[in-house]
């Protein structure tokens, strides 16, 4: 049997996790701290500033001999992507709240094509797999907006993770 998978978010103070599938627009980068995408035109993102962080994890569920090997990338760029970065972290493994300053965790440039090896943990560990339902690791993200990104609602992104099933 092939192994399911979901992206899941945490939020607040809690980590409360929300399920948010597997494909589709799932998340969106704004100014608050939550797991909705519908409302991000009223938590915008204004030039020259950051959203708040995104926490997700790959959640593997069914039954599955082994997985490993995440890999995270940006896999189709912001159009336009005038003054817009992903900033981000695949090996985060204690949760902590969302923050909205420049972030101290996501401090990676997130890749625009697949990284071609791991860069997301698993129990704090990239060579980690998992052998039964469960979580990879943190995947932290930011976006940070230069002084001259676009305003309104202008750009898309698409975020894609791959893994090896064994």
């Amino acid at each position: 049997m092939a192994a399911g998978f979901s992206w899941d978010q945490r939020n607040g103070p809690t980590g409360v996790r929300t399920d948010l599938g597997s494909s589709g627009w799932l998340f969106s980068f704004k100014n608050a701290d939550d797991a909705t995408n519908a409302d991000y035109a009223t938590f915008p993102i204004t030039a020259g500033s950051n959203s708040f962080e995104v926490w997700l994890t790959a959640h593997m569920t069914a039954t599955f001999n082994r997985v490993d090997g995440f890999r995270v990338w940006q896999s189709v760029d912001f159009s336009p992507n005038t003054g817009l970065a992903i900033f981000y972290n695949g090996q985060q493994v204690t949760y902590l709240q969302p923050a909205a300053g420049t972030s101290s965790i996501a401090t990676s440039s997130l890749p625009k094509a697949d990284p071609g090896s791991t860069n997301v943990s698993i129990g704090g560990n990239l060579s980690g797999s998992l052998v039964a339902p469960g979580y990879s690791d943190h995947i932290v993200l930011q976006l940070r907006t230069g002084a001259n990104a676009a305003p309104g609602d202008t750009s898309l992104t698409t975020v894609s993770l791959s893994y090896n099933e064994n």
